[in-house]
């Protein structure tokens, strides 16, 4: 087991990407939040209260109020197929969870790779570039599914606002005053989205890293790759040749047979002297 890939840039930030795509997918999925408000009918002075309730998947319909009736005048303060917010966020709410729920599993398959098979990961070329281009993937869809779940928590908000609602039940635009007693919490909703945007940095950021596990950093880059002394000292070079060692053995040559022609003319004029 390899467990120095923790003080590697790409396993560390797969610990960190891991803890943030829970934290991004469970307060979504988690989300469940009341709004109380009450209501009296103008005539007959009768009272009552009733209560919204929002959860994950956000389907508005399943988060009907129950319907309101003023005894006294017999009409309904709530009509049918108003007595929910308007919207539909079902669609990239499950995206968003979709996402971080694979991005999760992705982190927990590949740092496993990392620790368990790390021969696999060095010795095989193809697999830091699956890993690469898995990642670049990835930081793609996390964008998207973020910015697509931020447009559906403003347009949440707007719809579940009290005064907003108040539009869509009928009775308390003139049949009943209505009063709030308990706000919707919108705090879940606010920390997976900073968690959202947060992973794509992060995902976005540990693309260098990775890159530079590819062999197409290590052909680009020879001497960082495999180091300045190594490549210039007979290294292995990613061109297939053996180019550093040839270049540092021209070097020396050069210099040993220029040493050896300044030191025969330096004895030239002491023995024509003799």
């Amino acid at each position: 087991m390899y467990l120095e890939v923790f003080k590697e840039p790409r396993g560390m930030m797969r610990l960190i990407q891991l803890l943030f795509a829970i934290l991004a997918f469970s307060t979504t999925a988690g989300y469940n939040s009341t709004m109380k408000f009450e209501y009296r009918c103008k005539t007959g002075n009768d009272t009552g209260s009733r209560q919204l309730t929002v959860s994950y998947p956000f389907y508005m319909p399943d988060s009907a109020v129950e319907s309101i009736v003023c005894p006294s005048t017999g009409v309904s303060t709530v009509q049918p197929g108003l007595n929910y917010p308007f919207g539909s966020y079902m669609s990239s709410a499950q995206f968003y969870v979709f996402v971080g729920v694979m991005a999760f599993l992705y982190c927990i398959g590949i740092t496993v790779l990392y620790v368990v098979f790390e021969q696999v990961y060095n010795d095989n070329d193809l697999v830091p570039q699956i890993d690469f281009i898995v990642t670049a993937v990835w930081t793609l869809f996390w964008f998207i599914a973020s910015v697509a779940w931020a447009v559906g928590v403003s347009f949440f908000k707007l719809e579940t606002y009290p005064d907003r609602l108040w539009h869509q039940i009928t009775a308390c635009l003139g049949l009943a005053e209505c009063k709030t007693k308990e706000y919707f919490g919108y705090g879940g909703l606010d920390v997976s989205l900073i968690c959202g945007f947060a992973n794509v940095f992060l995902w976005g950021a540990s693309l260098w890293f990775l890159f530079k596990e590819t062999v197409w950093f290590k052909r680009m880059y020879p001497e960082q790759a495999y180091g300045e002394s190594d490549f210039a000292g007979g290294g292995p070079d990613p061109s297939g040749g053996s180019g550093g060692y040839q270049q540092k053995g021209g070097v020396e040559t050069g210099a040993v047979a220029w040493k050896a022609v300044t030191a025969h003319l330096c004895k030239v004029p002491y023995q024509m002297k003799v």
